[in-house]
C-alpha cells in the first residue's frame, strides 16, 4: 500500500468479531478468504492499494445488494428470523459501493 491510509473492517466468520484497524503506507493485511470486508480511504487523499488474490478471477459480490435482490422474499424473511421485510427496490438497484457513505462523500467534497 502506498500514499494514504485506509481504515479496514471485516467479519471473522458467522457470529464472530467485527474487526477493524488502520493500515498506513508500507503496511499490509490479510482478509480470510470469503470474508465480508471493506476499506475506506478515510483521509480522502490520493491513495494506492495493491490486492493479491489466490486466483486469477477471485470474483466479487456486493453482499447486501445481492442478498436482497437475488433471493425470494420468503428466503429473506426466513434468514431474518421470520421478519417481514419491505424493500425499496429502486434504492437497491442503484447501490454503488465505490461511492461510500454519504458522510464520507461530504467530507471528501464529492457531493
Amino acid at each position: 500500500m502506498w500514499r494514504s491510509e485506509f481504515e479496514l473492517y471485516f467479519i471473522e466468520d458467522n457470529a464472530a468479531n467485527f474487526t477493524g484497524h488502520i493500515i498506513k503506507e508500507g503496511q499490509g493485511t490479510l482478509f480470510p478468504q470469503g470474508s465480508i470486508h471493506y476499506l475506506i480511504n478515510a483521509p480522502c487523499g490520493n491513495g494506492s492499494l495493491v490486492a493479491v488474490t489466490s486466483s486469477e478471477d477471485p470474483g466479487r459480490i456486493d453482499v447486501a445488494t445481492s442478498f436482497f435482490n437475488a433471493l425470494p422474499a420468503s428466503m429473506i424473511s426466513a434468514a431474518l428470523g421470520g421478519q417481514k421485510v419491505k424493500i425499496d427496490e429502486n434504492k437497491l438497484s442503484t447501490v454503488d459501493p465505490a461511492q461510500g457513505a454519504e458522510e464520507c462523500r461530504r467530507r471528501c467534497n464529492l457531493l
